[in-house]
């Protein structure tokens, strides 16, 4: 005997949803899903060592250089980051951090020119020369 259209399309969907409970669960859900628990792990680590995450932005060139000495001395960019940025500080002179020349320093506008909370000078408004009246009825 035949089936029927709809028997076999009925079969094909039990055979369908047999091969859905056999299949094993995608990634994020099963093993992987872990993972987010390894960047807390990691994120805590960091803190008890004192290590506080910095975002800058820097040229490609200097990232590029970073890299590759992180490479050739097999260290982590991280630790390359710190030991370049210790070693530049060191190098600067404690006078000159945090103060500026004469020629730098800017220089505070006249009373007179400022008129508004941010320093901007302000042009005095023009007096109308005829008033709104006089101008509406002419």
């Amino acid at each position: 005997m035949s089936m029927k259209k709809t028997d076999l399309a009925k079969s094909l969907g039990l055979k369908v949803a047999g091969q859905m409970r056999q299949a094993g669960s995608p990634g994020r859900f099963g093993q992987a899903s872990s993972q987010v628990e390894d960047r807390r792990e990691q994120r805590k680590l960091d803190q008890a060592a004192g290590l506080v995450p910095f975002a800058a932005k820097l040229h490609g060139d200097l990232i590029k250089e970073l890299q590759t000495l992180a490479t050739a001395s097999g260290q982590s960019l991280n630790e390359v980051a710190d030991r370049v940025i210790r070693a530049g500080l060191k190098q600067e002179k404690p006078g000159k951090v945090g103060k500026a020349s004469k020629a730098e320093q800017v220089q505070a506008p006249d009373k007179a020119d400022v008129g508004d909370a941010t320093g901007t000078p302000v042009k005095p408004a023009a007096t109308p020369t005829k008033s709104t009246k006089q101008a509406k009825e002419t």
